[in-house]
């Protein structure tokens, strides 16, 4: 799937599971798009080929429905797009740092070749550390194998899309922002980095423009002037460095004569002017323009390797409904002990989530304080999601709940899912202050598992009995 389908695919999600979903695609557009996406090609005969046609069904169905909802509401057409920031950070960035490059150097020395510049030591320094940085961090990813989404790309990402959006295309652009970074994080951010690779690199070369241009006008008066480092310790730094990126040599009088900047000339100006160009050059500006064209072959290379999560709820009931095989839904009741009352409204819950042909297993309860026993064996071709049952009338404590949670997901491959029956708490509430009690408990229960990435959904349940 290229990155075109997959926000389409994305957009269309985000759309339809947004509770303002419905004003940008009516039930009559999903069922046309959904019976052409079906009729473009006949399913696979062999299980090999099940997941191309799958996300095939998928992403023409996504296609038809992008343009309806394009034609209902524009603006999307921003997330389709990358969203105006993250173009303006990767065109913007570079040509800023070309600029900086150019006026550090005008301003900081307009008529000399200080060998201490300021602009240019911090430039340089800056750079070796962002050199020895991704050293260690080459390293350590190799150690401990490579994450999913780097932090620079996770950060940065966020400023691809508005923070604030008109009333209903809010929790639509978050929700796209979400699935997006989940699935073509690693691409997104080696892009990124790749633009912050160029900007320096393009810095280095407006600092080296800005040295020779000043050249033509001026006859640059070359010294430095330093309370701690005399002509000696000059020479001894200046020459090492000057070694690894094959400068011409020096002497130490020649030191001695520039030191304070009285006797310099011409021909001095000529020699350090093409000594700290062959320095930004093959110190930054090559090694920045590498990493730059490494990190665009990255990003290329996670692109071709797009594939969705077919374990998503959304996707396990779309395919459920058209044709796809139905999802067994374990249920882990953890200090609960639920009723036959109960476990029908549950097996309705898992219809209503994973689609008509999903299944309920429902394990044994969890005590409060226990580990969660082994899942079972998936069965073949068969897509199977576990379910965190929890009272929403308990308190979530991180020692018990959490841990719970944890020790789940350490079992399951894909996501888990939490769910938080409201029933038992609704039953000892008053009609007045039922509708906020439940919202407040809601509220924290959801700051909770926020920290567990993990999919929650509350359901009213009939009234269960606590075992703990």
């Amino acid at each position: 799937m290229n990155e075109q389908q997959a926000r389409a695919v994305l957009l269309v999600k985000a759309i339809e599971t947004a509770p303002s979903g419905g004003t940008f695609l009516s039930e009559a557009q999903r069922d046309l798009a959904t019976a052409a996406a079906l009729s473009a090609a006949p399913r696979p005969a062999s299980d090999a080929r099940r997941r191309d046609w799958t996300e095939a069904f998928i992403a023409r169905r996504a296609e038809r429905l992008q343009q309806d909802a394009l034609a209902h509401q524009p603006r999307l057409q921003a997330l389709l797009a990358g969203g105006p920031l993250m173009v303006l950070w990767r065109v913007g960035l570079p040509l800023l740092g070309l600029l900086a490059g150019l006026l550090a150097e005008f301003w900081v020395s307009p008529g000399a070749i200080d060998l201490l510049s300021p602009a240019l030591c911090l430039f340089l320094g800056w750079n070796l550390l962002v050199f020895a940085g991704l050293a260690v961090a080459a390293v350590s990813g190799l150690l401990r194998g490579p994450a999913s989404v780097s932090w620079v790309g996770a950060t940065l990402a966020r400023l691809a899309w508005p923070s604030r959006w008109s009333q209903g295309l809010l929790g639509i652009s978050r929700q796209f922002q979400r699935d997006w970074m989940r699935l073509a994080g690693p691409a997104t951010a080696a892009r990124l980095v790749a633009t912050l690779h160029l900007a320096a690199a393009l810095c280095a070369l407006g600092m080296v423009g800005a040295l020779l241009f000043k050249g033509f006008f001026t006859e640059f008066r070359v010294g430095w002037q330093s309370q701690w480092l005399d002509a000696r310790q000059m020479h001894l730094l200046l020459s090492t460095v000057g070694q690894w990126v094959g400068a011409a040599p020096f002497s130490l009088e020649d030191m001695l004569r520039l030191e304070r900047g009285v006797a310099a000339t011409k021909a001095d100006g000529s020699l350090w002017a093409g000594w700290w160009s062959r320095l930004l050059l093959l110190g930054v500006a090559l090694p920045r323009l590498v990493l730059a064209g490494l990190s665009v072959w990255r990003a290329r290379r996670h692109a071709r390797r797009l594939h969705l999560d077919l374990s998503d709820p959304y996707f396990v009931r779309l395919l459920a409904e058209h044709g796809g095989p139905g999802t067994c839904v374990l249920v882990l009741p953890y200090s609960l002990s639920p009723t036959p009352a109960q476990q029908q409204g549950l097996a309705a819950a898992v219809r209503a989530s994973f689609g008509a042909s999903a299944t309920l297993r429902l394990l044994p309860g969890t005590a409060y304080g226990d580990a969660p026993a082994p899942l079972p064996a998936p069965e073949r071709d068969r897509p199977q999601q576990p379910v965190a049952l929890f009272s929403l009338a308990a308190t979530p404590e991180r020692e018990t709940h959490g841990a719970f949670v944890q020790q789940l997901q350490r079992q399951v491959p894909g996501g888990l899912a939490v769910w938080l029956d409201s029933s038992g708490l609704s039953a000892h509430l008053a009609d007045g202050v039922r509708g906020a009690r439940l919202a407040e408990r809601e509220a924290l229960w959801r700051d909770f598992l926020g920290a567990y990435a993990v999919s929650v959904r509350v359901c009213h349940l009939e009234p269960v009995h606590d075992a703990a």
